[in-house]
């Protein structure tokens, strides 16, 4: 197993902080551009940032035409780290004192639990009474802000293997610390390629036993850049399949005898021996047809998971709660996504 970047074995908020600038550092060694993407990601007011020097020349000044010009912004980032709670906005406010006039200023609230919209108009406004002189940005942000404008930067830039693996390292820490709670509203989706009729018909997915480590409630194949079907996880079964001697070997303690049924059956159909694998068994009833479109280019590498609440409008987060597939399905339906 590889060795991950970040730290796993502590959830104190020193070491959640720590690997947040080490990811950040890790971005701007790898290019500065990923970096500066980032944190203009991430900045609640969308402003431009400028984390390195601009290189000019021929710029115009009231005594004349400088030839060569070479300037740094100045700028500030204070990050307030929470695990699943909030700072006391009393508290929040008073790390303004570190800022200066003409410089740019950004306070980050990273936490699991972000500030309601009411208490995000209470911060500014206080920041503004307190600080008349200085411009503060306040950026409400969560753990899952990272990891998917993180991602956002990988998806541009699929050929660098490094930020590959700074992404996935990352985004596996944050899950495994438990900084990152979405399970309930997440969709996994994997690509199938030349088995999906045989996925679709027997509503059947197989893949080695260490991927999809990540907590999900729905569950969807994609193939041809698009998402084809949504349903949950009836069981997922760990098993070894010998063909010849049509030999089911499950290593899984819970399933029923119609899952079993299931499975073997279609690893006969599949005609070919196999080991190391989990297999996730989806509803025979409750798996519905979707064309959930991927509108950027190219196709997906490996799985992903998606947070529906990014597609399902807020008046039907009820349908996510209660777990109606059937609803979600239709709505998907009709969506796009990057």
């Amino acid at each position: 197993m590889r060795i991950s970047q970040f730290q796993k074995y502590s959830q104190r908020e020193n070491t959640v902080t720590n690997n947040i600038l080490l990811m950040l550092s890790r971005l701007n060694d790898l290019k500065v551009e990923y970096y500066k993407s980032i944190i203009e990601k991430l900045s609640d007011g969308g402003q431009s940032y400028e984390p390195q020097a601009n290189f000019s020349q021929q710029v115009g000044s009231k005594r004349g035409i400088i030839d060569g010009f070479i300037e740094v912004k100045a700028s500030k980032i204070v990050i307030e780290t929470k695990l699943s709670q909030r700072e006391l906005i009393k508290k929040l406010t008073k790390y303004g004192d570190v800022f200066k006039k003409g410089v740019q200023n950004q306070l980050w609230h990273l936490s699991s639990n972000c500030y309601s919209d009411e208490d995000v108009e209470l911060i500014n406004n206080k920041l503004k009474q307190e600080y008349p002189e200085t411009t503060i940005e306040f950026n409400n942000l969560l753990f899952l802000n990272l990891i998917e404008n993180l991602e956002e930067i990988y998806e541009e830039n699929v050929h660098d293997y490094e930020l590959k693996l700074l992404y996935e390292d990352f985004r596996d820490y944050c899950y495994e610390a438990r900084l990152v709670n979405d399970s309930a509203y997440k969709l996994l989706f994997v690509p199938t390629g030349f088995s999906y009729q045989w996925n679709k018909r027997h509503k059947m997915y197989f893949c080695p036993t260490t991927w999809h480590k990540q907590d999900f409630t729905y569950f969807g194949l994609y193939k041809s850049k698009s998402v084809r079907s949504i349903s949950k996880v009836e069981n997922i079964i760990e098993a070894n399949f010998d063909f010849p001697n049509n030999n089911l070997d499950i290593i899984s303690k819970n399933y029923t005898e119609r899952q079993k049924e299931r499975l073997n059956l279609a690893l006969l159909d599949y005609g070919e021996s196999q080991s190391g694998l989990k297999y996730y068994i989806l509803p025979e009833e409750e798996f519905y047809v979707i064309d959930f479109k991927k509108e950027s280019k190219g196709g997906i590498q490996g799985f992903r998971y998606k947070d529906l609440r990014h597609f399902i409008k807020e008046e039907n987060f009820v349908h996510l709660e209660n777990q109606n597939t059937e609803q979600i399905a239709e709505i998907l339906n009709r969506k796009v996504w990057r």
